[in-house]
């Protein structure tokens, strides 16, 4: 512990005589290395891929004969996927190494784009589509993961912020790769292109990211397999717990109110389809601009704190929403939401890594992203019922009376969750995490 304190020193002293960064704050600086930075390009170049995809994908779908109906259902196969595939691909993660999944999630995306471009019928497109969604949960949270192998405690918040921001300005650079090609070379040279960034991704991976071996507290190897009693002892973290059911919520509201009613609100209120894509530009580079300032406050702020009162201004703004017709208003308030969401980003994804182990922090992640995908499908399906049988405003108050409820979840589990932790302090128990 004496070498490790002095090795930090060590390096934080040879980082602070950069001149280049010498206004930068001191978490900033001890950030500005090699395991860090390139993670962050690996995962912005993740991002692009994805995005290409974006403007694309569906217009590609039905050229190529695909019902309304059907690309609905090819749509939901990510959200399946992920449901499924979540935790198995963070325990494998524990098992191997988080280098070698991340290479291999880059290898897959290429293999699914190049799936999407040679696609000769509709039905086709599920094994890419499948494959894609296996990539991006070998890839997103899996990086969160590597952050907590590589970054220490302290740090990690402020990584996480800079990771999520790199993810974000993926995505606004993929979507225009997509529509420029697809506009000039046709839709499957944009799938070609993404394989071709995905390749030189994984090619990048392999050759300047970490290899960790994950051991376990008392240093052997987590054994193979499915953990099931690695699995239980994260569902007994009430931290763990906490993050989930607050992923849920947040991604209920976003995926069922945010993304997919309030287009249609808006359009039913007499706002363009051009201005309702402007607004939601505006919520991306608030939120992409919010994540990184977020990071140090999350590591001096309890998590429960934070994410209860993330989820009451989502409900708030979710009611808002469905009871306005200004465009300024509705800009504001989507600004409002983008920032919410980039600070329960960072803040969620930093409790979950500090709560977990390193013999079961991508299994710990990888719960994390399963529950968001409950609250995908819960949000596209069981919303829509309510959509339809009793309209889009209940829609929205059902979504804002759930995140309330939700954001009393998540502070009493967050209380329970310090009660035990300074309860174990008290008797010297509490472990101390990796």
């Amino acid at each position: 512990m004496r070498q490790s304190r002095f090795e930090n020193a060590r390096s934080f002293a040879n980082y602070s005589n950069l001149s280049g960064v010498s206004g930068v704050s001191s978490t900033y600086r001890r950030l500005l290395r090699r395991e860090v930075v390139d993670l962050c390009l690996l995962i912005f170049v993740a991002d692009v891929v994805v995005g290409i995809q974006i403007p694309v994908f569906p217009l590609y779908a039905v050229a190529l004969g695909t019902s309304l109906g059907l690309l609905g259902l090819i749509t939901a196969v990510r959200g399946l996927t992920w449901l499924l595939a979540s935790v198995p691909i963070g325990m494998l993660s524990d098992r191997l190494d988080r280098k070698t999944l991340l290479t291999a999630g880059m290898l897959v995306y290429a293999l699914a784009f190049v799936l999407y471009a040679l696609a000769p019928a509709p039905g086709w497109i599920f094994l890419p589509r499948t494959l894609q969604a296996v990539a991006m949960v070998a890839t997103f949270p899996l990086g969160i993961a590597y952050i907590g192998d590589v970054v220490e405690k302290r740090d990690r918040g402020a990584a996480i912020g800079v990771y999520t921001a790199a993810m974000g300005s993926g995505f606004a650079v993929g979507p225009l790769i997509g529509s420029w090609m697809g506009s000039v070379a046709g839709y499957p040279a944009s799938f070609i292109t993404g394989a071709m960034l995905a390749l030189f991704g994984a090619a990048f991976a392999w050759r300047r990211l970490v290899r960790k071996k994950v051991l376990t507290e008392d240093g052997a190897i987590p054994a193979r397999g499915m953990d099931v009693r690695a699995l239980r002892a994260l569902l007994r973290e009430p931290a763990v717990v906490m993050a989930c059911a607050a992923n849920m919520a947040m991604t209920f509201s976003m995926s069922g109110a945010i993304f997919t009613y309030f287009p249609i609100y808006a359009v039913g209120v007499g706002i363009s389809t051009v201005t309702v894509g402007s607004l939601f530009g505006w919520r991306a580079i608030a939120s992409a601009l919010g994540r990184i300032p977020t990071g140090p406050i999350s590591n001096r702020l309890p998590a429960h704190w934070t994410l209860a009162a993330v989820l009451v201004g989502e409900a708030a703004i979710v009611m808002s929403l469905s009871r306005t017709q200004s465009v300024l208003v509705l800009t504001l308030l989507l600004i409002v939401e983008g920032l919410c969401f980039g600070v329960f980003l960072v803040s969620s994804q930093s409790a979950v890594v500090a709560s977990a182990g390193e013999e079961n922090r991508g299994a710990a992640i990888g719960m994390f992203w399963m529950a968001g995908s409950f609250g995908e499908l819960f949000g596209l399906a069981g919303l829509g019922l309510v959509a339809q049988t009793m309209g889009v405003i209940v829609a929205f108050e059902v979504v804002s009376g759930l995140v309330l409820v939700a954001a009393a979840g998540v502070l009493a589990i967050g209380l329970l969750a310090q009660a035990r932790t300074s309860r174990e302090r008290a008797i010297g128990t509490w472990p101390a995490k990796s």
